[in-house]
Order: C-alpha cells, then sequence, then structure tokens
C-alpha cells in the first residue's frame, strides 16, 4: 500500500531492503534515478526480479511524473513533448490518443508500467499557480473527452494511466505543495465543472485516480479529499461507482505533511489505497510504522487494508495482461519526435 522514491542510478542495498524486508509495492522514478534508456530498462529490471519468485505479487508498480511540458522527469532522449494545453487547443480526439500512445509506448519499452497522468483537472482558474498549461483545457466537454482519448492511448501502450487530482484541482488559487488550498464552489458548481472528467474517463475504463490535497467544503469543510470519507466514499466510490484504485498525491506536500503518523488511519477510512511518498526514506518507514501500529491495534479495520488488497492486485494483474516490454526504443522515438512538431504548432498559436 506504499509507493516510494528512491536514491540512485542502480541497485542497492537500501532500495533491495525496501522491497525485499519493507514490502514496498510500488516506486517512482525521478531526474535523480535516470541516466540513460538503457540504464534505466537495467535498473528496473533489478528491481523488478527482486519480486520474480514471489506468486502472489504480480509486479512492482514502476511509476513516473510524465505529463508533458513542466512535468517530465525523464529527460532527453526521451520526447520532450510541449504540455497537454497543445491538445486542448488543437480539440483532435486523433491527436490526443496518439499523445498517450506514444508516450505510453517510450515508457513502456524501458519497464515504466504507471504513468501519473493524465491531468484531468478543469483550468478554470487563471490565477492557478500549479496547473496552467498542464491542463488540456478550461472547457469541461473537452477536457473530458480528450482525456479519455488519452486514457485510451495509454493503455493501448500498455500503461497505466492514473487520472488527477480527484475531484479538481483546476480552481485552486494556491500550490497544495506549499499550502492547504481550498475550491469553494457550490456542490452543483463542482458536479457541472469539475467531476465530468474523471465520469467519463472512469466509464472509459480509468481503474486509477490520484487525490487532491484540496479541501472542497461544499462537500467536507474541513478536511482534504485526500483525507475525507465524503469526497472519496460518498461522492467518488458510491456516486460516481468508482471501483478502481485511489493513490493519494505525495504525502510530503505541505499541505497534509505536518499529520505524517496519523496519515495511514486518515487516509485508509476514506478510501486511499496506496500512499504515495516521494523522497524522503525517514518519512515512509515512519508511515509504514504507524499504519502497522494502526492495523494491529484495530484502528485500521482490517477489511479495509483486504479491499485495498484486491484493488492493488487487480492492477498489477492488469499489467500483466497489457504484455510487455519488447518495444524498439529508437523507433518510437523516431515516430515521437514527429508527434511532437505537431503539437508544437498548436502550442505556438
Amino acid at each position: 500500500m506504499i509507493i516510494s522514491g528512491f536514491e540512485g542510478t542502480s541497485l542497492n542495498a537500501q532500495t533491495e531492503e525496501l522491497i525485499t524486508k519493507q514490502g514496498i509495492g510500488g516506486l517512482i522514478l525521478f531526474e535523480r534515478n535516470y541516466k540513460n534508456p538503457d540504464q534505466l530498462r537495467q535498473l528496473i529490471n533489478d528491481l523488478q526480479s527482486l519480486i520474480a519468485d514471489n506468486p502472489e505479487i504480480p509486479s512492482l508498480f514502476i511509476s513516473v511524473d510524465q505529463e508533458g511540458g513542466r512535468v517530465a522527469r525523464l529527460g532527453s532522449p526521451f520526447t520532450q513533448f510541449p504540455p497537454m494545453s497543445c491538445l486542448g487547443k488543437a480539440n483532435s480526439n486523433e491527436l490526443a490518443y496518439r499523445f498517450g500512445l506514444g508516450m505510453g509506448k517510450e515508457l513502456r519499452a524501458v519497464g515504466v508500467n504507471m504513468d501519473y497522468a493524465p491531468v484531468l483537472d478543469v483550468h478554470s482558474n487563471s490565477a492557478n499557480p500549479i496547473i496552467g498549461h498542464r491542463a488540456l483545457d478550461s472547457n469541461t466537454e473537452k477536457v473530458a473527452r480528450l482525456g479519455a482519448e488519452l486514457v485510451r492511448g495509454f493503455y493501448d501502450a500498455g500503461i497505466i494511466p492514473v487520472g488527477k487530482h480527484f475531484p479538481g484541482h483546476g480552481d485552486t488559487s494556491q500550490d497544495s505543495h506549499l499550502s492547504l488550498p481550498r475550491v469553494e464552489r457550490t456542490r452543483n458548481s463542482l458536479e457541472q465543472i469539475e467531476l465530468p472528467p474523471f465520469i467519463h474517463a472512469i466509464d472509459q475504463g480509468l481503474e486509477v485516480l490520484m487525490t487532491a490535497h484540496v479541501v472542497y467544503p461544499a462537500w467536507d469543510t474541513e478536511r482534504p479529499a485526500t483525507f475525507s470519507p465524503a469526497i472519496l466514499n460518498d461522492v467518488l466510490r458510491n456516486s460516481l461507482g468508482f471501483e478502481g484504485l485511489i493513490i493519494s498525491d505525495d504525502l510530503e506536500m505541505q499541505a497534509v505533511q505536518d499529520k505524517l503518523e496519523s496519515i495511514p488511519k486518515l487516509g485508509a477510512l476514506a478510501g486511499v489505497d496506496v500512499f504515495l511518498i516521494c523522497h524522503d526514506l525517514k518519512k515512509v518507514n515512519i508511515l509504514q510504522a504507524a499504519m502497522i501500529r494502526d492495523i494491529e491495534s484495530g484502528s485500521i479495520p482490517l477489511s479495509n487494508i483486504n479491499q485495498s488488497l484486491v484493488r492493488i492486485l487487480k492492477v498489477k494483474e492488469k499489467i500483466k495482461v497489457l504484455g510487455n516490454s519488447n518495444l524498439d526504443f529508437e523507433n518510437i522515438l523516431e515516430e515521437n519526435q514527429c508527434l511532437s512538431k505537431e503539437m508544437q504548432t498548436f502550442f505556438k498559436k
């Protein structure tokens, strides 16, 4: 139930212990883990080899934040795509699908199996300091339609897409990395503007969502979505019928990090299945110890843990079904350079 960041461009004793002794379910890649595609492929193969003899675990989640634009953790020669706002300007279902397929194939070719994309936030606040060009558009219908095409492209490439940031980060005026934002929309406004892209993506088969560290007083006056049963259970699970995997946004952000030891209970009772910590391994250890303590004391019901395990294993089995990573990276790059140039024309308009 934990995805962790880690240090190094090759397998080391610390990372090996994280997987084999602590039982971490997945890892997130950053620039610190990357030199070139061959090195990254070898690193990922070494990581997956650590669970190869465990018949109960289909694979590790090997994840990355690769959206295009300013959010791209893997540098050259990976294609440096322009931001997703280009797709909104192009307003082409076919181009959105090709983008998901092309980016996904590059990632799958080196062994990545999960991408924290697409951004399904509607860019409805021009003062938003964190979303901006990361969003597809300011039009809800367009974000919903193009977002679903991106999801389809990622799946066809063999990548698990993670839609974010539920229930919508597009109308914030603060950065949740630095503070706890609030979206002061009415419930009707949230349902009409923020939710449709997520609803449409779920209808099209999206199986994983990332939460927003944002307060929505219309649903919950105190707790951010990540820790809100009213949002994750009542809205997402019950109203929208989402049966997939819920991953938290990074739990080191200022919006939530002061509650680290209480996070497992808050998150699990709200409906979080996987807890993401991107950088500090000490915080991973604190969170894991707190989770074990809360399970043993009964503060987190074992039934919650078992439900999360079923969802996690279902998505990991899906990774096996999507296929292996025997893709020609160089050929994919050549195709994607043309796609990137095509997108750039819309960015310049």
